[in-house]
């Protein structure tokens, strides 16, 4: 029995003590910017200079073993002084140096005075003579070094890494019973449904062979399938196996449940499987504002030690979802924050679900899941509704500055301000508002020299870190740290910018950075998993998707399972007669009216009419001639209880038009299965924006794969559409009319998106000379 820790992993504390500091992590995160990194190696340079002889960088190996337990510890000394004794110092390089100094002057035993330590008694250990040891904290703004001295007497440390020894092989015999107890419960799991719908078998077969094989699947398969369940049941069966992680992620937070209910479905055979669910910290926190402060938030003081005492994690591993609701009534009755809560609980759970971010955003990435290479090689991984993948990501990297923004913060009326700094926010806001009004002009593409913008940055923490040192309460929608925040954002960007990326101007004052892929970022996120599984309905052409969700160099199975349900209960018809070009609306407006006015009373049910923007939308409402239906328009900006009405009036009544846009929240992850939806109607393909960011994004796709105008505007059309047109035909026994309005639909550039079985060999069939009496005769085909 052995175990390898570096040495920073080795002093860590195997369960935290105190209360949440945001503060500290921040300080702990700080050392591997490069910003930092850059200091460090000066540092080690000048100082080997001083005192010839020194080393830095020195690699360092122990092997401890305390009852048969071994435990094999590396790391890198960051220097070896040749003095005399020899000095082991650490560097530690950070922006909040009054931060740290005062965390090291209260913590005896904080994590990097316990790394020097370790290193000097390994050091010793080696060389038969102790050397001493020391802390040097360096300034990242003013260049500043303060040596602190740490005490050390190798026999006590000694003692203490015997205990440690000890401590981490009671841990390591915990983890092994809870593998053996995973082991056991993967023997005897069973499928969720005791008769697999047709199509989910294959689904099954496909995800199974890919996870043995620790590759990636990418897997198309028909809305009503059952996709979730034939996708995380053999990926919870294998994590079970081979003591991995399945994190399932998902774009929204309607999903989650899906997932949520397989799990149920699972523990009502007896089977008793975990799972936390993670929302986002602003979501879930009651505090009136996110800070995540002891001295602010009742919930971070002192929450490491009552959640070791409160028992809270026992109940929620007793209860096997945790859910948010559950999370959240577990952290009010013991005062505790219910987003690290949910953390904490997903440390030992089997599934753990979430949005994407946590598992492929850089700025949110869960750390304990995905934060070191080993970490992420014990997580299988899989993306729900993964057509909304790369546009996500693309997002992370399209940061945004504007004047608009700048003057917002500089006039917003924030009481207790520390004196003089009022001003001086004031005169920063203004420095950077002046960078930006040197764009000021028509909207065009720009090139951006990132010497001013980072200069203004470092200028911006400085600030930060002096307005904290002198006691400024920074709550995060302080106006400071929120302009440090979005200007860190855009920097950050700005300092990778590659090819992909596209800068412009937008009148009258954003400077906007566009990304039009995040490809490469994507191939690094996923080659480092056990195994990844990317599904949705629509993942066709998977060429396209497998480019953008960064897998093409890691030849993935691509698969797609056909609707197993009976194509004489689908009428799908193509209307190219109506367009939907924007030269056109205006005067199209009422030929669509008047075409769902006509067609949709043959019979009489509930039916989605999605649009490809609100704007038709508006255009086409005032026209429709539906009286014995009650229409209901989808408003812009809905709020989620808005949804929630339109949703419920599609499942409690009949004779209910909804008018929707395309992409929205009403067109995926929705289930609207029998006689809550008996057609859509699809109007138009919902181009994206024909701007001049888009422009130069197809220009980037032309260069790169040869299909500009299929990557940028196409393909993500074809999405939505037939995301939209998924939610009718959910079960065997369902009927459902699809109607495509606009020609274009016929155009091999869409339909290479359609679905196996909905187009026959010539499109054009799909064209109807009497729409009406093949719409009546279809219903009537249905009637039992």
């Amino acid at each position: 029995m052995d175990l390898s820790l570096s040495v920073r992993d080795f002093v860590a504390d195997l369960e935290p003590t105190g209360s949440i500091d945001v503060r500290r992590a921040l300080v702990l995160e700080e050392e591997p910017m490069a910003l930092g990194v850059r200091a460090h190696a000066r540092v080690q340079r000048r100082l080997e200079r001083e005192h010839p002889g020194s080393r830095s960088e020195v690699p360092v190996l122990a092997e401890l073993e305390a009852d048969g337990f071994q435990v094999r510890v590396r790391g890198r000394m960051d220097l070896l002084l040749a003095l005399d004794p020899p000095v082991v110092e650490e560097i530690k390089t950070t922006l909040r140096p009054a931060l740290l100094l005062q965390a090291l002057a209260e913590e005896p035993d904080h994590p990097f005075a316990q790394q020097a330590r370790l290193y000097a008694w390994i050091q010793g250990r080696g060389t038969g003579l102790a050397p001493a040891c020391r802390i040097r904290v360096v300034d990242l703004l003013e260049g500043a070094e303060t040596v602190l001295p740490v005490a050390f007497d190798p026999e006590t440390f000694g003692a203490w890494v015997e205990a440690r020894v000890r401590a981490l092989h009671a841990a390591w015999l915990r983890a092994e019973a809870r593998r053996a107890e995973r082991r056991q419960l993967a023997a005897a799991l069973t499928f969720p449904f005791a008769d697999p719908r047709p199509g989910q078998a294959a689904l099954l077969d496909e995800v199974r062979t890919t996870l043995e094989a620790g590759g990636r699947l990418l897997l198309q398969a028909p809305t009503g399938l059952g996709k979730t369940a034939a996708v995380l049941y053999p990926a919870l069966e294998k994590a079970l196996r081979d003591d991995l992680r399945v994190f399932y992620a998902t774009p929204r937070n309607s999903q989650f449940e899906v997932a949520e209910d397989c799990v149920r479905r699972i523990r009502a055979q007896g089977h008793p499987v975990r799972s936390v669910t993670l929302r986002a910290k602003e979501k879930v926190c009651p505090q009136p504002e996110v800070d995540c402060r002891p001295e602010v938030c009742p919930r971070a003081e002192a929450y490491y030690d009552r959640l070791r005492t409160c028992g809270v994690l026992e109940e929620l591993a007793a209860l096997g979802c945790a859910d948010p609701p559950s999370l959240a009534e577990a952290a009010d009755r013991h005062v505790l924050c219910p987003f690290e809560l949910a953390l904490d609980a997903a440390r030992n759970a089997d599934v753990v679900i979430g949005d994407y971010n946590y598992a492929f955003a850089p700025g949110a990435t869960l750390a304990r899941f995905f934060g070191t290479p080993e970490e992420a090689r014990r997580t299988v991984v899989l993306v729900d509704e993964a057509h909304n993948l790369p546009a996500r990501a693309a997002d992370w990297f399209s940061p945004g500055l504007d004047l608009a923004w700048l003057e917002e913060l500089r006039k917003r009326r924030t009481p207790g301000w520390e004196r003089g700094l009022r001003g001086r926010f004031t005169r920063q806001a203004r420095r950077c508002a002046a960078l930006l009004q040197g764009f000021d002009g028509p909207h065009r593409e720009v090139m951006v020299e990132p010497g001013p913008f980072l200069a203004e940055e470092t200028r911006l923490v400085r600030l930060v870190a002096e307005a904290a040192a002198r006691g400024q309460d920074l709550r995060p929608s302080h106006p400071l740290a929120e302009l440090q925040r979005g200007w860190s954002e855009f920097c950050g960007v700005l300092r990778q910018l590659g090819p992909e990326h596209i800068l412009t101007w937008i009148p009258p004052g954003r400077l906007q950075i566009t990304c039009a892929e995040a490809s490469e970022h994507l191939a690094e996120r996923m080659a480092g998993l056990a195994s990844a599984v990317l599904f949705s309905a629509t993942l066709k052409p998977f060429e396209y998707h497998r480019r953008l969700c960064g897998l093409d160099a890691a030849a993935p199975r691509e698969a797609e399972v056909p609707s197993p349900f009976p194509p004489a209960r689908r009428k799908l018809l193509v209307v190219p007669q109506i367009s939907t070009l924007w030269r056109r609306r205006e005067q199209e407006a009422p030929r669509i009216a008047g075409f769902l006015s006509r067609v949709l009373p043959l019979r009489r049910g509930n039916y989605a009419v999605f649009f490809p923007s609100f704007d038709l939308l508006e255009r086409t409402l005032p026209h429709l001639d539906l009286p014995d239906f009650r229409v209901r328009a989808q408003p812009r900006r809905a709020a989620a209880a808005q949804v929630a009405g339109l949703l419920e009036a599609l499942r409690g009544e009949r004779g209910v038009v909804v008018l929707a846009v395309q992409g929205g929240s009403l067109a995926e992850g929705i289930d609207l299965p029998g006689e809550a939806l008996i057609g859509c109607v699809i109007v138009g393909p919902p181009l994206p924006p024909f701007d001049l960011e888009r422009e130069a994004i197809k220009r980037h796709f032309q260069a790169r794969y040869g299909r500009g105008r299929e990557y940028a505007y196409a393909y993500p059309a074809t999405a939505r559409a037939v995301q939209a047109a998924g939610r009718v035909i959910r079960t065997p026994t369902d009927a459902g009319l699809l109607i495509f309005l606009d020609g274009r639909f016929l155009d091999p550039t869409f339909t290479c998106g359609f679905p196996e079985g909905w187009i026959p060999g010539n499109p054009r069939a799909l064209v109807s000379r009497s729409i009406l009496a093949d719409v009546a005769a279809f219903w009537a085909s249905c009637d039992p």
